[in-house]
């Protein structure tokens, strides 16, 4: 004779709530191997299977109704390769999804100007659209600093051989660099992490003040405090 478990005992064996167990029956999922007069439940190793198969697919992301099609269905093997290939691409697309939201609120919380901007800059769609139009102005940055260089070994090259004079190059390479960072400097604007204020510092601030690929160290016109501030897209 099989041993018998009350749903008590099954419920603290598979660690779910005896409601569990109950409802899982109401649905036809398992059925107790007998229930007695009294409506006591009880169940064997088989339905204890069952209910470990049920927890372990819904783990899995598995909804009962698949669940129950899938027990129900006398190609059970073929079905359950054909729901885990489902499945795992379900899967895979949330894991993306979540990865994305994941980089936005890493990016947010790095850029520090959340609490700023939610308070003092509502719109901060606009500042994320502006931060992310920076990243392609870059690129055209480094574009025509690239074909800028290449420009000047040319001229280098050609002025030595023709004898002309170094300082030629030298105005030329010091004019180059005053026209890409006006160019630069025309294209941005900063973003205060301790107010939320938008400004544009002046042109010898911008040139003067220390920075980083994403930041400069400036005073804010509206609080007056001296941070690194966001550099993003001017409109």
């Amino acid at each position: 004779m099989q041993e018998k478990y009350s749903i008590g005992e099954v419920a603290a064996m598979l660690e779910v709530s005896t409601r569990t167990l109950r409802f899982y029956d109401e649905k036809g999922l398992v059925k107790p191997a007998y229930t007695e007069e009294n409506g006591y439940r009880f169940y064997e190793k088989e339905q204890i299977r069952q209910i470990e198969l049920i927890l372990f697919l819904k783990d899995l992301g598995f909804s009962l109704k698949q669940i129950k099609t899938l027990i129900q269905d006398e190609r059970g093997s073929k079905s359950l390769e054909l729901l885990l290939k489902q499945q795992y691409q379900e899967n895979k697309q949330k894991i993306n999804e979540l990865t994305a939201k994941q980089k936005q609120i890493e990016h947010l919380q790095k850029i520090g100007v959340l609490s700023a901007a939610l308070t003092n800059f509502s719109d901060i769609t606009s500042i994320m659209r502006k931060e992310n139009k920076m990243t392609v102005l870059r690129r055209k940055m480094w574009l025509y600093i690239i074909m800028w260089i290449v420009f000047e070994l040319i001229g280098i090259s050609l002025m030595h051989a023709l004898r002309l004079s170094a300082s030629i190059a030298i105005v030329i390479a010091v004019l180059g660099a005053v026209m890409f960072s006006k160019y630069y400097y025309d294209r941005v604007e900063y973003v205060c992490p301790n107010c939320g204020e938008v400004f544009i510092p002046s042109f010898l601030t911008f040139n003067l003040a220390p920075h980083t690929p994403k930041f400069r160290k400036l005073t804010c016109p509206k609080c007056g405090k001296k941070s690194y501030c966001l550099e993003i897209c001017r409109d």
